[in-house]
């Protein structure tokens, strides 16, 4: 793979924030109604842990996953990504499907939100093996978003 994967720290927030893809800008301000480098640092505060993949000294992506292994078994990933990640599309690819069964293997079941009018997310969630629902009112926005689950 090229690039590699870390720990995720808040200066990579720092870096990547002025380059997430405009589709997660929207999204997330409509879910959550922050900008990209606060959803960033609440997450990683939030997370059970947190992820950059680095390529060439740039932040492709950043994800991780909350859970609260005490009150429930369902936990709740989240992802904000840079162009770098369709420019390395194939590497991309290939690491989620090698690392999935790896967080599955933790968290029985990944449940979340997405923007349905994300189709690229939604299609690489439906791609993962993601069971994605019909579209609702979801957000501070109440714009229209799809649940959607992994499952071990």
């Amino acid at each position: 793979m090229r690039g590699e994967i870390v720990r995720a720290t808040k200066t990579h927030a720092l870096m990547m924030a002025p380059h997430v893809r405009a589709a997660e800008v929207r999204e997330i301000m409509d879910a959550e109604g922050m900008t990209p480098v606060e959803l960033l640092v609440r997450d990683m505060d939030r997370s059970v842990s947190a992820w950059s993949w680095i390529i060439d000294g740039d932040v492709a992506c950043m994800f991780g996953v909350v859970a609260d292994v005490l009150l429930s078994d369902v936990a709740y990933p989240w992802f904000l990504s840079t162009p770098l990640v369709d420019e390395n599309a194939v590497a991309f690819a290939r690491a989620c499907r090698r690392h999935l069964p790896e967080l599955l293997g933790v968290h029985a079941k990944l449940a979340g939100m997405v923007d349905a009018r994300y189709e690229l997310s939604v299609r690489w969630l439906q791609w993962l093996g993601a069971k994605v629902g019909s579209p609702e009112p979801w957000g501070i926005a109440g714009a229209q978003f799809r649940p959607f689950t992994l499952e071990a």
